[in-house]
């Protein structure tokens, strides 16, 4: 089967609410796992909520055709990240990186692959 891409999305819980708000760590941590991966960085972004919305953070890592996201509430100690590579980048690498390096523990993974020869036969 011929891929378009792979897209991780993972659920995460028990996330320390200091790790939930932590917007610097959080981006950071995306764009050095999308470097990790081999991707082109074409933009990053990250937002703190908690004014007019729950506290915790949406980070965002834009790579060439691909991308890298990141929503907390820090309250209910929950993080939903995203993985989504085309070509030849690994999402499970970026996604082992970015576990370890917020110290996730407590989370689950799907995968969802774009497949080829199903989008061309519309």
């Amino acid at each position: 089967m011929k891929a378009f891409g792979c897209e991780l999305i993972v659920d995460c819980r028990n996330v320390p609410e200091k790790a939930c708000m932590d917007d610097e760590k959080v981006q950071k941590t995306l764009l050095d796992a999308a470097k990790l991966m081999g991707m082109k960085v074409i933009a990053t972004s990250r937002y703190k909520c908690g004014a007019d919305s729950p506290p915790g953070v949406i980070c965002f890592v834009m790579v060439d055709q691909s991308f890298l996201y990141c929503h907390s509430f820090a309250k209910e100690g929950y993080m939903s990240i995203r993985v989504f590579t085309c070509g030849e980048g690994d999402p499970y690498k970026g996604w082992a990186y970015i576990r370890k390096e917020l110290g996730l523990r407590d989370f689950d993974v799907r995968e969802f692959v774009l497949d080829y020869e199903r989008v061309k036969k519309g």
